[in-house]
């Protein structure tokens, strides 16, 4: 059990004390902390007026060894419980719900499971699945052999066609460890906390994952997932009263307490330091000869101190947070390496804090070389002092998180648990966590007192010598040897069975299939009905204005309540690049905003952007339109900041998009980062690349898109990353007339989205902006849109011993009759075919369809694929499936909610004001879009049987698999032809 402080009741509430009750001003609510009085189940509960209210439970898992049985558990748990006896509630519940968002996590040393919704009914059905899934699972052998691993032959009917493991969490962590980043986390733990749990991957190792038992399984659950080792928490408008009666009817009221250790000790600190090295995989073929990691970590404060930890925080970022930092800056000019190593930064997922800092793409012998730049710069900083000003532009950053409640990236309502979770699991002040007021002022306090950062530097990171050089080397036959070793111990193992264990494998793996294929009575989960949903978007209200008097500009403002942060978007249309400028839009995105401008250098802008804005980025997208064959293609600069910094704030955006200033170093830096992070990514960006691909072979808008995200795009900077400094003249002239020709005040539309009253002061400075350009001299016609790429079926290899499989459709626009039908039909696919395929049978970690009706694709999909023809094969008759199988009311209906859900996303102000200009813009009014709910609700049988029939049966797709070489040419192997053009990534 983590530790606890001492706290006094101030209430009750049913069969709970409360803890604490304190005022949360920034969410004008309150906080509430309860412990249950019976089984001493934990309970934080925020009271605000958000609709979209959050639950989860966490339990602290502490898993001995690498066999992965926290995760497994996780998919174990979501498979069946005692109220839902069906095979799979988690999944068949996100087609019965409108969820904001629905997930599992397993974390080092905490496996959650957290929902959000902003429908009263939708939450309290999410409740009960939920709650019966983790305390009352049916944690069934079957459930453990699909979700975890199994022996099973190769023809699982055939005895004598070769034993093969399967299972998804396998193949999962055979795609999650095949990456550099999975590298360093396995030698972070490894390295910094023997003995401790952290030394094991609880993800689970493929080499381990064997060696766990259905037992050993059920013996984890029975100790871990107890209401004594439980930690809640709610969020939002919803009565409490009402949650926590549910809590205490269908789970707490049948256990009584008793007691758990879940304890971690303190890590037993070094006398000296320690280097470790490890290695990771390299595609065969490919120079590693510059393709090594150093990272130096230290363990350094306790995560349940809030106080330590925001401290820690705050010199993590002083040090790395922008490329003008000092740690960081040192690293990168030190031309030892290219970028900053995996793991650099502070992570706080751990009960004491790691703090590491390091390069990519060095040599191996010179990882001793980056350890003292590391060294001597803490050093020279503890001795000179850290800069205040860098300081106070860290503290600015914390105070605008704190400010913006965006549901980007996570829904708010989840943001704000992960924000104080390091002190609620580890027995920290959780209130503190969550409001760091006092600590804030706290820290300032100290910091009059002089040398409070220069002494943490030396007491957490030059004095402390629990540290650990992490060397992490390319190993191009890494791969090879793992699947010897697997195979190795297949054969002993299919050696030593008689021809009874055969039997029992062959009737085990039959008797799986069929419970898969067993229609399941799914009437017993809760589910929202078709008059559940709501059918109006709201309106959002804006003003189009000049950019003051003289200026061609047009501004579109978006009154919204932003709790005082203005946010602003400068588009302009990039159709006017030819090919080979819009080649380098990518660099241009990252060049813009980490350069120098209007003679200060790029220190002296990256310290601009961090203590005056909440970040400003860059990027060319691709927007489709709702009801022609096009799309616009916008280049946007975004930024956000805090009302009283506007000023600041919009000179910062007139100097980097009027006064840019490229020089061949900074520009050789911002190259070499890019590409290393790109290879380092290979692992993660396969779905991506695969999707891209596809697409790329059916239309312009695809092969576009492919120039800007895809596979092309990675070859551009593979090629811009070969030249030398001296050779980058001509790419920076080149830069430069893309910022020229895209930034004049006739091609400029900006959108803001802040407070009503801020609306006169930013029109003014955006008058100002628009001022400093020149005024457009090109004739404006578009450049010639690029072809479609050769619709062959490729395959690309790449360093994973997975594969990503994509299959990819032309179809219709958003307005024809048909796109509403194609919606729902990718759901139906998905939910009544292809995750009983894929993942169920086929071990994908993923198995889905979707229907992108703005740009008119339909594709199938597999993520972390053990399979490449097979699961072709079984594209193949998913595209009939909907033709040649029965569709039954409840699974149409299931699919008309889970559509309804996909055109209904969680906004918050910070998105509702762009999101509304990019509608207008391509023809997604607001209007168009309830027309398109109404006909969702509309959709029928027959529809789905013929746009099946109209576009996937008799439709010619395309296909593209990212994948391990080995698997590919065993795939081409077996079907010869399958693919006409394999070469790598």
């Amino acid at each position: 059990m983590a530790e606890t402080t001492t706290t006094t009741t101030v209430g009750t509430i049913g069969g709970y004390s409360i803890v604490r009750r304190e005022p949360l001003e920034t969410l004008e609510g309150s906080f509430l902390e309860l412990e249950h009085q019976r089984t001493g189940a934990r309970h934080v509960h925020i009271e605000c007026t958000d609709d979209n209210n959050a639950f989860a439970v966490f339990f602290p898992t502490t898993p001995r060894d690498s066999t992965g049985v926290a995760h497994i558990l996780e998919h174990v748990v979501l498979a069946g419980s005692q109220r839902f006896p069906v095979r799979d509630p988690f999944f068949s519940m996100t087609r019965r719900s409108l969820a904001t968002f629905m997930n599992a996590f397993t974390s080092a040393d905490w496996t959650m499971y957290p929902f959000s919704t902003r429908n009263a009914k939708d939450f309290m059905n999410l409740l009960d699945v939920y709650l019966d899934a983790t305390f009352f699972p049916r944690l069934a052998e079957d459930s453990f052999k699909q979700e975890g691993v199994r022996f099973e032959f190769e023809v699982p009917e055939d005895p004598q066609s070769g034993l093969r493991y399967k299972g998804v969490v396998f193949n999962e962590m055979k795609g999650a460890l095949a990456s550099p980043q999975a590298a360093v986390q396995r030698a972070v733990g490894k390295a910094l906390f023997p003995g401790l749990t952290y030394e094991h991957i609880s993800g689970g190792d493929p080499e381990y994952i064997p060696d766990l038992t259905w037992q050993k399984l059920r013996d984890f659950h029975a100790v871990h997932y107890h209401p004594s080792n439980a930690y809640f928490y709610t969020y939002g408008n919803q009565p409490l009263e009402m949650t926590l009666e549910a809590i205490e009817r269908n789970v707490l009221s049948r256990f009584e307490r008793i007691k758990v250790d879940t304890s971690i000790p303190d890590v037993k600190r070094f006398k000296l330091p320690t280097t470790l090295r490890e290695v990771y995989p390299l595609a065969p073929g490919e120079d590693g000869a510059k393709r090594s990691q150093a990272l130096i970590a230290w363990v350094t404060v306790h995560t349940s101190d809030s106080f330590r930890l925001l401290a820690m925080r705050v010199l993590s970022e002083v040090l790395l947070g922008n490329s003008g930092s000092p740690l960081r800056k040192a690293l990168i000019d030190s031309r030892l390496g290219t970028a900053m190593a995996d793991g650099s930064g502070l992570q706080d997922d751990y009960r004491e804090a790691v703090f590491g800092a390091g390069l990519k793409d060095i040599s191996a012998g010179d990882a001793e070389k980056v350890q003292q730049v590391v060294l001597d710069t803490l050093e020279r900083l503890a001795r000179e002092g850290v800069d205040p000003e860098q300081v106070d532009a860290v503290i600015h950053r914390l105070e605008f998180e704190k400010r913006e409640r965006s549901n980007v990236g996570f829904p708010y309502a989840l943001k704000v648990l992960f924000s104080c979770l390091p002190s609620y699991n580890y027995g920290g002040d959780t209130y503190s966590a969550l409001n760091f007021d006092s600590d804030l002022e706290r820290l300032e306090a100290e910091r009059k007192n002089g040398h409070w950062f220069e002494d943490l530097i030396r007491a957490e990171l030059l004095d402390n010598q629990h540290r650990s050089l992490l060397i992490f080397s390319p190993d191009s036959e890494l791969e090879e040897r793992q699947r010897t070793r697997e195979l190795g111990r297949l054969g002993a193992e299919e050696a030593s069975l008689s021809d009874q264990d055969r039997q029992r494998i062959v009737a085990d793996a039959l008797r799986l299939k069929a419970d898969q294929d067993a229609k399941q009575d799914l009437s017993v989960l809760p589910t929202l009905g078709l008059d559940d949903i709501p059918m109006k978007f709201d309106p959002v209200a804006s003003e189009s204005l000049a950019a003051g008097a003289g200026t061609a500009a047009n501004v579109d403002f978006y009154p919204l309540p932003t709790n005082g942060v203005t946010y602003l978007d400068i588009r302009t249309d990039f159709s006017v690049l030819g090919p080979e400028l819009q080649d380098l839009l990518p660099l241009f995105s990252r060049v813009l905003t980490q350069s120098g401008a209007a003679g200060q250098d790029y220190v002296q802008i990256a310290r601009r952007v961090a203590a005056d804005t909440g970040g400003i980025g860059a990027a060319a997208q691709v927007q489709s339109l709702a009801a022609v064959e096009d799309f616009v293609q916008s280049f946007i600069v975004s930024g956000k900041a805090l009302d009283r910094k506007l000023v600041p704030f919009v000179e910062l955006l007139t100097d980097l998009i009027a006064r840019l200033e490229i020089d061949p170093p900074r520009l050789k830096e911002i190259i070499a980062e890019s590409a290393t992070r790109l290879e380092s990514s290979l692992a993660n960006l396969g779905l991506q690349f695969a999707i891209l691909l596809a697409q790329a072979k059916l239309t312009a808008e695809g092969a576009l898109n492919d120039r800007l995200q895809g596979i092309r795009m990675l070859h551009v900077m593979r090629d811009l990353a070969k030249l030398g400094e001296d050779e980058l003249g001509d790419v920076i002239a080149k830069l430069q007339t893309i910022r020229t020709t895209l930034f004049t005040q006739g091609a400029l539309r900006i959108v803001v989205t802040c407070e009503e009253s801020t609306v006169p002061q930013v029109r003014e400075l955006l008058t100002k902006l628009v001022s400093a350009l020149p005024e457009s001299d090109v004739d404006g016609n578009a450049a010639p849109k690029p072809q479609p790429l050769d619709p062959t079926p490729e395959a690309r290899t790449a360093p994973v011993p997975v594969a990503f499989n994509v299959r990819t459709f032309k179809t219709i626009r958003y307005t024809h009759p048909d796109a509403p039908a194609l919606l729902v039909l990718a759901n139906y696919l998905r939910d009544t075919f292809l995750h009983r395929e894929l993942r169920e049978k086929g071990g994908a970690y993923g198995g889905f369809a979707q229907a992108s009706t703005g740009a008119g694709f339909f594709y199938l999909g597999s993520y972390r694929d053990p399979n490449v023809v097979r699961t072709y094969e079984v594209y193949d008759r998913a595209a009939r499936w909907a033709i040649d199988s029965p569709i039954e009311p409840e699974a149409l209906k299931e699919a008309i909610l889970g559509a309804c859900g996909d055109v209904d996303p969680l906004e918050s102000p910070d998105i509702k004001g762009r999101r509304e200009a990019v509608n207008r813009l391509t023809g997604f009014t607001l209007q168009e879009r309830e027309r398109f709910k109404q006909r969702l609700l509309q959709v029928t049988a027959n529809d789905l049987t013929r746009v099946s029939s109209s576009y996937l049966a008799a439709g010619r797709g395309v296909q593209a698999t990212v994948a391990g070489a080995e698997l590919i040419a065993a795939a081409q192997k077996e079907h010869p032809g399958l693919f006409e053009n394999v070469p790598p990534v």
